[in-house]
């Protein structure tokens, strides 16, 4: 076996795909299934529920926005909206227009792990394309896998937020469209977006004083923990877990998928995995990740930071070969609990 953490970067990162099943197709370029469209004239704006397909006369010039305000779209948070818009229309540029202002978490990054439900309208067609709540369950996905303007449109909003947003074909799937779902090449993408949860940009909650008898785990000023282990610091003989930062987010369960960051120094002091510096990766128990990592955070909530520490026996009982990690090396790793999903 092979690790740079406990298993490498490559193998670690966003395993969403998988986690999330079918879902989201259509955001990540795959096939997705479309509505028929009727073809009667419609130039005036239409009322537009996710499972409905209205429609406008495909001849007529699409009507350029400047601004969002003849986007709208009723219905309360988390449950099928109404959308009316004038179509056909486009837009120049990416924007998104809030509807309801939520007041949790904010979306980080545009590699943050987000859950929501959402419908996608062709602007042309007024057509819906896809939709979570005709799937009949949100989505959760790393929005580092969806169309540009999708996670554009996402970064910086809140949780208990609904969004209207306008893509510019640019930013969705030119140049050459999608014609499983009817898009076709110059076609602007209306999305409502109801944010349900996000990944966390760091932990958050409570400091923990951490008893004698641990590694030292300090934070440099971009809020990156640091480990040191004390001259003279006797290596663990069982699986030590301890909090640094207890979150108040959901307990990880054994059977979830966890988003998170993580430092791991070998019992030397030796600095041998540090994801800080890229976008947060995904484990699940049953994804070949190093099982006594994973189930030592079991229980642990997110936003919490945790300090785990583990016996050489337990860790590399047969060393690990990139980077190079003699046998049966005791290690400690501090990891940041960002997000937690059901895996299957």
């Amino acid at each position: 076996m092979h690790d740079h953490r406990f298993q490498s970067p490559k193998r670690r990162s966003a395993r969403l795909g998988a986690i999330a099943g079918a879902l989201a197709l259509v955001l990540t370029l795959a096939a997705c299934g479309g509505s028929d469209t009727d073809n009667s004239p419609s130039p005036t704006p239409s009322d537009t529920p996710a499972s409905a397909t209205p429609s406008a006369t495909p001849t007529v010039d699409p009507t350029v926005l400047t601004d969002l305000s003849s986007i709208d779209v009723t219905g309360d948070w988390g449950t099928e909206p109404t959308v009316n818009a004038p179509y056909p229309f486009k837009v120049d540029e990416t924007m998104t227009k809030v509807v309801i202002q939520g007041t949790g978490t904010e979306v980080p990054s545009a590699t943050a792990t987000v859950n929501m439900h959402y419908v996608g309208i062709n602007a042309r067609s007024g057509s819906v394309f896809d939709s979570s709540w005709i799937s009949g369950a949100p989505t959760t996905f790393q929005l580092s896998g969806v169309i540009t303007g999708f996670a554009k449109g996402i970064v910086g909003q809140r949780v208990g937020s609904r969004l209207a947003i306008a893509i510019t074909s640019s930013e969705a799937y030119d140049p050459n469209g999608q014609a499983s779902i009817g898009v076709d090449p110059g076609d602007t993408l209306l999305f409502v977006v109801d944010i349900l949860d996000s990944e966390l940009a760091g932990p958050v909650g409570s400091t923990v004083t951490p008893p004698d008898g641990l590694p030292v785990v300090t934070e440099t000023a971009d809020g990156v923990p640091q480990i040191s282990i004390p001259a003279g610091l006797a290596e663990p003989t069982e699986v030590g877990v301890q909090p640094l930062i207890q979150g108040s987010g959901a307990a990880l369960q054994a059977t979830d998928a966890l988003t998170s960051h993580a430092v791991c120094v070998t019992w030397d002091g030796t600095e041998y995995y540090n994801d800080y510096g890229s976008a947060s990766v995904t484990d699940a128990a049953s994804a070949a990740v190093h099982q006594a990592l994973f189930n030592a955070l079991v229980g642990q909530q997110v936003g919490s930071r945790v300090l785990v520490t583990l016996p050489g026996s337990v860790a590399y009982p047969t060393g690990n070969r990139t980077p190079s990690i003699a046998p049966n090396t005791s290690v400690a790793c501090v990891v940041d609990l960002l997000f937690t999903q059901a895996y299957s």
